[in-house]
Order: C-alpha cells, then structure tokens, then sequence
C-alpha cells in the first residue's frame, strides 16, 4: 500500500503559499509619483564684487600663505595664540633658497 508523503493539511497549506506567491508576483508596482516642480530663481542682478584673497597651504609644513588683492597679507603657520579665533596672519621671514 502506498504511504502518503504529505497529510492534506499540509497540502492545503502549500497550495495556498504558491498562490499568494504568485499572486504577490504577478500584481503590477503601483505608479510612480509625480516628480516636484522645479523651482527657477534668477541670478542677482547685483551681485556682491569678489572679495579677492587667495589661500595658498603648504602640505609639507602645514603653512598657509595669505593673499589679498594679489598682495601678500602674511601667513597662518598654526604657532597663533589660542585666543586668536580666526587666526590672523603675520608676516613670516622665507628662509634663504
């Protein structure tokens, strides 16, 4: 006499996962929504004049040479006072090449 391998509960149970799984598969996503309206600000018409200072960092010495209006200002070399927030800079003799 043949054996049952499964009983009908678990049968049922079975039959009723692959339905929902396919059914869950097979529903389109819902749509997309719509995207937000792009907001157009025109430039100023009088713009701020470019404040001109140049920040120059060395990488080996950790300096930052300080330059306004295309002149020297000084230099930030990070031997400032702590009370000095921002630092400001000075003048630093450049040793002899």
């Amino acid at each position: 006499m043949l054996r049952r391998i499964m009983n009908p509960k678990t049968t049922l149970a079975f039959a009723l996962f692959l339905s929902l799984a396919f059914a869950a598969c097979a529903t389109t996503p819902p749509p997309a929504p719509a995207p937000a309206p792009i907001v157009y600000m025109p430039p100023d018409p009088n713009p701020p004049p470019p404040d001109e200072w140049n920040l120059l960092p060395d990488p080996t010495t950790g300096q930052v040479d300080v330059y306004h209006q295309g002149g020297y200002v000084g230099s930030v070399t990070g031997n400032e006072p702590a009370d000095q927030d921002p630092p400001i800079p000075h003048a630093v003799p450049t040793p002899a090449d």
